[in-house]
């Protein structure tokens, strides 16, 4: 029986990973995307050249990808996973 709840915990943990670094990579990217750079090849949608030359549109998807990551994680309460008492 033991063995189960380690099994299960280990699960709930690399959830718990993929969530977090989807969220953090999302927000990176998200910023990443109106960063301008003048060796890109073309401009974008806001007239200067930028790593994505879709930038607003780009951003606001990353921003709500980000944003579901952590309404998931707030919603499942993935965080008390640690806490003494986990079943």
């Amino acid at each position: 029986m033991k063995i189960r709840k380690t099994i299960k915990w280990m699960l709930k943990l690399l959830l718990l990973l993929i969530l977090v670094a989807g969220a953090i990579a999302s927000a990176i990217s998200t910023i990443w995307t109106i960063i301008p750079d003048s060796s890109a090849s073309k401009e974008s949608i806001l007239g200067y050249k930028s790593h994505c030359s879709f930038a607003p549109i780009s951003t606001i998807i990353l921003i709500l990808i980000a944003v579901v990551f952590s309404y998931i994680l707030y919603r499942t309460k993935f965080l008390k996973i640690f806490s003494k008492n986990h079943s």
